[in-house]
Order: C-alpha cells, then structure tokens, then sequence
C-alpha cells in the first residue's frame, strides 16, 4: 500500500532492471528520469493512481524485453512513442485515459505478443499494419470508441488466439476464416454497426441474398434497365455512325492506298495522249491501275497559291457529301510538291461536252435525258 509520487531518484539506479511497483496506492506522473535507466527489462507500474501522459523518455525505452504495464490507472495522452519498445512482449495500458487514434507505428513492436489497449478512449479506424505483427497471441481492442470496419488483414495472424473487440462502433462484416474462425460472439458485441454469423450479431445484406430490402428490389432493377437503354441507345448511334462512315470514307482510311509511282504508271508517266483536260485548277489524266480499274488522276497545280487551301477543302467536301449525282472519291495522293485525287474515271466525257458539246458534235442534253 505505498502512497505519493514515484521519485525521481530511480533514474539514479543505472543497473535497475526490474521495478515492481503494481498494485499500490501511488499517485502524481511518472517520472521521466525512469527513461535514464537503459538497463530495464520490464517495467510494471499497474493498478495506482498515476495521472498525466507517459514520459516520451519512458515510453521509448528500446531494451525492454519482457513487459511495459501502466494498466488501472489514470493516464492519458498518445501512446505513438511506444512504438519504440521494439524487443517488448507484452504491452497492457488497459483501463486509462487514453486518446488519439491507434498508432500504425506499433507494428514495428515485432517481438509482441500481448497487446492490451482496452477500456481507454481511443477513436479511429483500427490500422491494418497491426496485422504486421505475426507473433501476436492476444489483442483487445475493447472498450474504446474505434470505428471502422475489422481489416481483413487479421486473417493472416497465424499465432493470434484471442481477438477482443467488443463495446467499439465498429461497422461492417466480420471477417471469416484465420484468426475469425474461433472467435467468439462475445468478442464482437455491443458494436450495433456489425454484422455477420454470429447469434448476437445480424446477418448482412447482399446483392444476392434471399431476401433482399425493399429498396434493392426497387434499385437493382431500375439500375439494370438504364444499363440496357443506354447499351442500346449507344448501339443504334453506333450502328449509324459506321453506315454514315461506311458511305462516306475519311480521307485516312480512303482504300486502297495509291502510291505517286503507281499514278506514274497508270498514266503512262502523265502522258498527254492520256490528258482528259486541264483547267485552272490542274490537269485531269485517264489511268489504269494493276488491278484493272480505270481511273480519273485530278493532278492540282501547286504554282497556284490556293491550290494547298483548294485541295484540303475538296477532300473536306467530297468525303462528308454523298450524293448520287456526284461522284464519289477513291483515294488521294499527297507531298509536299504533288497533290492529286483518284477519282473512277467516267467513260461519257465531261460535263462541259454536253452542255456546250462542238458545231455538229452529237452530244446534247435535253429534259428527257
């Protein structure tokens, strides 16, 4: 039943190893000079009347081998510095006045076994990374204000047996199978956000159960309806897109590709005996390709100034406007010093020819052509 303030002048005992100082009646904070005494393995401060935070000077001794137990009093503040005691076994600040979130950093305590951090008044999510600790036999978590859902991640503690997360505002479903598959309903109650197998918790929604709410039966079908309207709304401007495309051609995608040594030897090498006509524009030659078809080559006078602009704007109108009444364009050729269009050569002349045809020629449009 020892009473009053640890003192001080324990920082003064260098080979001091193991204070037993549990269950007693002291009070006031503990001292930070108990840091200077790097020799200690454990340190058991249990079940007093402690107050204030943990000195950092204390709370990371890195040469603790055995235990650190402030349990049962009435401390308070963050616990992030002991993330330092890297060789401890057993952690236990239960039954305080602890804050803050869960440090992530305790997952570089590798050596732990026992973790105890219930009855305190932390908040936040549980952090995956204690998951980390692969050596943990015991965890509880209970009687705190942590929420969140339970990380999968525990599944994979191989070596955890008991897992208290109990009085939290934990949501969600609890994880099956690993470490789950021991534990017991009293472990996860008093959490009215959670869900699962268990009898005091109840089952979770699916998609795909039984029984589904009243507002999925509404949703899901009201969803999978504008899923297949807009599916087939998409399908018809498809579907008209490639007709329009299919009848006009891009200039890029004109087939097939027509080379300007193919033009050369279609046209005889744009001899004049295969000279169609000429005007301001250019000239226009009759050609025959490998494959036999016959062909109008609209070769476009580069000299002129606008000829570059007349040549993009009439591959601009001839691949958008279809008509039948105006021909269509098979290809183009263009470099920089030659620009030309493939056109199907028209055996019955020009239009020029029948408008204005020669003295005594005998072509003649009338209305009944």
């Amino acid at each position: 039943m020892l009473s009053g303030q640890i003192p001080e002048s324990l920082g003064k005992l260098p080979q001091l190893r193991r204070p037993y100082l549990d269950h007693n009646q002291l009070s006031g904070k503990i001292p930070a000079s108990l840091g200077r005494c790097k020799t200690l393995e454990m340190v058991d401060l249990a079940h007093n009347k402690l107050t204030g935070n943990i000195p950092p000077e204390v709370a990371g001794l890195q040469n603790l081998q055995f235990y650190f137990n402030v349990s049962g009093n009435l401390l308070q503040g963050s616990i992030l510095e002991m993330s330092k005691m890297i060789m401890v076994l057993a952690i236990d600040v239960s039954q305080n006045n602890f804050s803050g979130s869960i440090p992530s950093a305790l997952a570089s305590c590798k050596g732990l076994e026992y973790l105890n951090l219930s009855g305190n008044a932390f908040e936040g999510p549980i952090p995956a990374s204690l998951s980390d600790l692969q050596n943990l036999k015991y965890m509880d978590l209970s009687c705190n204000n942590v929420s969140g859902t339970i990380p999968v991640a525990f599944k994979k503690m191989k070596m955890l047996q008991h897992l208290n997360l109990s009085s939290n505002r934990l949501t969600g479903e609890v994880p099956k199978g690993g470490a789950f598959a021991t534990l017991d309903a009293s472990e996860v109650m008093k959490n009215l956000g959670l869900c699962g197998r268990w009898i005091n918790l109840p089952p979770c929604s699916h998609p795909n159960h039984k029984h589904p709410s009243v507002s999925k039966r509404v949703i899901i079908p009201v969803v999978v309806g504008i899923a297949i309207f807009i599916m087939s709304l998409l399908l018809v401007v498809f579907s008209y897109r490639s007709r329009r495309h299919s009848s006009v051609p891009a200039l890029n995608v004109w087939p097939p590709k027509i080379s300007y040594e193919e033009l050369v030897n279609a046209t005889g090498g744009f001899n004049d005996e295969n000279l169609l006509g000429m005007g301001s524009f250019g000239s226009v030659y009759r050609g025959i390709l490998k494959n036999g078809t016959n062909i109008a080559v609209k070769v476009l006078k580069l000299q002129d100034e606008y000829a570059h602009q007349s040549f993009s704007r009439e591959c601009n109108v001839l691949k958008r406007v279809r008509h039948r009444n105006v021909i269509k364009i098979i290809s183009a050729c263009s470099s920089l010093d030659f620009k030309a269009l493939i056109l199907p050569f028209m055996s019955n002349g020009s239009l020029e020819k029948w408008l204005y045809p020669p003295e005594g020629g005998g072509c003649r449009l009338n209305l009944s052509d």
